[in-house]
């Protein structure tokens, strides 16, 4: 073998572990983080770092994350730093530094086989979802996130399905030829997103989701607008008709009207008692914030003689930069998000709307939780992103996928 097809074998098993790491995300957080080990290892081994660092410079993704970085590095030598909170606050602010390094591999084949793979996942994800309801789920650690709702890995499932199935819902609404176990796919995923996963979150970013899908697909016309409407009438009255998911739109509507009256919200509706206390905490630092990893020493003042709960993090991705790294932090977070979509809309088709449609769910999950502050969200996130990131370079368009 000579060394260029070495050399050609070891950049290739990179982005073979890169393709499955979306299927990882449905299982235990382990299996997600050795996957990116193994990627990593696999990376390394490739050679061509100069290459690679060649890529990622020229990426449009580059200077905006590179602008956050800055912003981090800044408040950490201006702005307090406390003892044993600072260096991982610090590095929770820095997922996109992954993202980075997942896209140096370049566009490819491994591109489509990672949407096959997070569909698969999701599918799977959805089958365990529906045995769990039917009391058939093992206890197993294995299945603990699906088995019992706790924790940021049960509010990612349902993200995820619901990504899942916009992304299959854009397929079947895009491509000219449509298998009718495509429609099946996409029903059963999308069944076990909206009835079974109980979050909200992804709730909410499936219904916007499907209504960038008309948007997308559609052509301008009183038709469009007249589809659009339809669909975002009957998918409400589809989804007040479902027990499970019309106890959670009530239970939700009940706790904001219950906390603007100033009564008491019930355990879904803590957050907003949350919100309101981390609200104080911005108002006296709004320019800068308080520095980060702050937060956690900054809220428990707020909530004192409150119901309010405590937690580790405010559950809203704006409101912690405003209060850790301030309006300069939040700035620097939105132009990131500003970018992707630009990235969207210069890409167009397939890619171009699935990283428009990742951008919605992250608009939408940091109003609700720590998208980018729990690394269980935050790599998930990275990994999905690099998959339309790949090969979108901004001083030349990219390659034509290469077989690998």
């Amino acid at each position: 073998m000579t060394n260029h097809a070495e050399e050609s074998l070891r950049a290739s098993v990179a982005r073979h572990v890169l393709a499955v790491l979306p299927l990882a995300l449905f299982f235990p957080q382990p299996f997600a983080s050795a996957g990116i080990l193994l990627f990593i290892a696999a990376l390394l081994a490739s050679g061509d770092l100069r290459g690679k660092w060649v890529t990622i410079r020229q990426h449009p993704m580059f200077a905006p994350v590179m602008g956050l970085l800055a912003i981090c590095i800044g408040a950490g030598l201006l702005l307090d730093r406390p003892d044993g909170d600072f260096w991982s606050g610090f590095a929770h602010y820095q997922n996109y530094l992954f993202l980075l390094m997942f896209i140096s591999v370049g566009p490819g084949a491994w591109q489509q086989r990672a949407i096959r793979f997070f569909h698969a996942g999701a599918t799977i994800a959805a089958t365990l979802f529906y045995l769990n309801s039917a009391g058939l789920l093992p206890k197993s650690w294995l299945f603990a996130s699906y088995v019992k709702y706790s924790g940021n890995k049960s509010i990612l499932l349902g993200i995820l399905l619901a990504v899942a199935a916009g992304w299959m819902l854009y397929d079947l609404a895009s491509k000219p030829r449509r298998h009718w176990l495509g429609y099946v796919q996409f029903v059963y995923v999308a069944g076990a997103a909206v009835m079974l996963a109980r979050t909200r979150s992804g709730l909410l970013i499936f219904f916007l989701l499907c209504l960038y899908v008309l948007f997308n697909t559609v052509r301008f016309s009183w038709r469009r607008a007249a589809a659009v409407v339809g669909a975002a009438v009957l998918a409400l009255l589809v989804l007040q008709a479902v027990p499970a998911v019309s106890k959670r739109i009530a239970g939700t509507i009940e706790d904001v009207r219950n906390f603007t009256a100033g009564k008491r919200v019930s355990g879904d509706g803590e957050r907003l008692e949350i919100f309101r206390a981390t609200v104080e905490v911005i108002r006296e630092k709004p320019l800068t914030g308080h520095g980060i990893g702050t937060w956690i020493h900054n809220y428990p003042t707020k909530i004192t003689g409150t119901n309010a709960p405590m937690h580790s993090t405010p559950h809203n991705d704006y409101l912690l930069y405003l209060s850790e790294i301030g309006l300069i932090g939040l700035a620097g977070l939105l132009w990131i998000w500003a970018v992707q979509f630009v990235v969207a809309a210069r890409l167009g088709g397939e890619m171009g709307a699935k990283l428009a449609m990742l951008g919605i769910a992250l608009l939408v999950g940091g109003m609700f939780n720590a998208i980018l502050r729990d690394a269980v969200f935050g790599l998930a996130f990275m990994i999905l992103l690099a998959i339309p990131l790949a090969g979108a370079g901004s001083r030349s368009p990219a390659p034509p996928a290469r077989t690998e």
